[in-house]
């Protein structure tokens, strides 16, 4: 029975004496080793199981005789090619009646397999590691590719920002240009006809002192492109900037056939930059005038309304008109720089999106609501 088990054990199993003479073997051990069992029988342990440590009879004997079951896991079968197989060894004594050592049991594992296994793990991690390595070699290519691109897409997105916002300069430039060139013709007008103009230097003084505010400040911003400045903010009646708008304008002979209606709410305070505020009142109100021009007529009404929003943390804008509207597939693009319906010479396509941008600057927004042969109303609203 105990034979019949001992051959059937997957790994090889010899017994040796206290000489080391092997006296029972199975037939794993030859499978393994390449010895018939009938030449590994009285075969020496020395010359078939190896070990680099140390001698493996000495640390058996030693270890076994003081009770110790012996393992060790580099060692060695020598085939009868003189391969050396990988094996993992456990022995134990075998004892006679009286306990002194009669021979030793050893069990060999052959670990090929194992080792195999291990090696093949270890060159994938190898393989992992360089894959790794490479990997972020490359990552780190891509990412400073990626700063590099984001460096020139943020250095073309400036250079962008900056042409159209010299361009909405430029656009605004212009209409307060207007306003000038108006009172300047009618001061020209007066003083030809001999009329004593006392009395309209000192109505258009004021919009001539607000139209060279404008163009400083818009001079300011040009040479500040490269290098923007600081917004300089204090609080100002919103109201009282619509009413001096409204004055430019009218001075300016731009509403000379409209009807204006004025619903403001006084001692509404905002914390702006006032000349930018009005910088975008003269491109919404301009825009309505042209809008009206459109319309069958060219007569209509312009309705500014200011008043505080219901929870009272915001002021609110409203600028409509009763022109022609804007039709729908437009309302979509009218925010775009450079997209206009007006003829070249009446039109840049700059005013709304840095008029967006200024209130945009602020913390608000800007928002329109069109309808066909009913009119446009553009809203926007700022902090307290």
């Amino acid at each position: 029975m105990v034979e019949n088990v001992i051959e059937a054990m997957v790994d090889a199993l010899v017994v040796v004496d206290v000489e080391g003479r092997i006296t029972l073997v199975n037939s794993a051990m030859s499978r393994i080793t390449g010895y018939s069992l009938a030449e590994l029988r009285g075969f020496s342990i020395t010359k078939l199981l190896i070990d680099d440590s140390s001698g493996l009879r000495t640390v058996v004997r030693r270890r076994i005789e003081e009770g110790d079951v012996l393992r060790r896991e580099e060692s060695w079968l020598i085939s009868k090619t003189g391969e050396k197989i990988p094996v993992s060894v456990t022995g134990s004594p075998v004892l006679n009646p009286q306990g002194g050592l009669q021979g030793i049991v050893l069990v060999a594992r052959d670990i090929r397999e194992i080792r195999r296994l291990l090696t093949e793990k270890e060159e994938e991690i190898v393989r992992r590691q360089k894959a790794e390595d490479e990997l972020r070699a490359v990552n780190a290519s891509i990412e400073e590719q990626l700063e590099s691109t984001r460096t020139q897409l943020l250095l073309a997105e400036r250079r962008s920002t900056l042409g159209t916002l010299a361009g909405g300069v430029g656009h605004e430039l212009r209409n307060i240009a207007q306003i000038q060139i108006a009172a300047v013709d009618e001061l020209q007008i007066a003083l030809a006809s001999g009329k004593d103009f006392r009395h309209l230097a000192r109505t258009i003084v004021d919009d001539l002192e607000r139209v060279g505010d404008h163009i400083t400040t818009h001079g300011n911003r040009l040479m500040q492109l490269a290098r923007p400045g600081p917004d300089h903010v204090t609080p100002t009646d919103l109201a009282s900037i619509v009413r001096d708008a409204i004055a430019m304008l009218k001075g300016a002979g731009k509403l000379r056939k409209l009807k204006t209606v004025l619903e403001l709410g006084d001692g509404i305070l905002v914390s702006v930059n006032r000349v930018r505020i009005e910088q975008i009142l003269v491109n919404l109100i301009v825009n309505a005038v042209d809008a009206i021009g459109e319309a069958p007529g060219g007569l209509g009404t312009i309705t500014i309304r200011v008043m505080p929003t219901e929870d009272g943390k915001r002021v609110r804008c409203e600028v409509s008109d009763t022109g022609y509207g804007i039709p729908p597939e437009q309302l979509s693009q009218i925010f775009e720089p450079f997209f206009t319906t007006k003829p070249p010479e009446r039109g840049t396509g700059l005013g709304l999106p840095v008029a967006r941008e200024i209130v945009a600057s602020y913390g608000g927004t800007l928002s329109v609501v069109s309808a066909l042969g009913r009119g446009t109303t553009f809203t926007f609203d700022l902090p307290r």
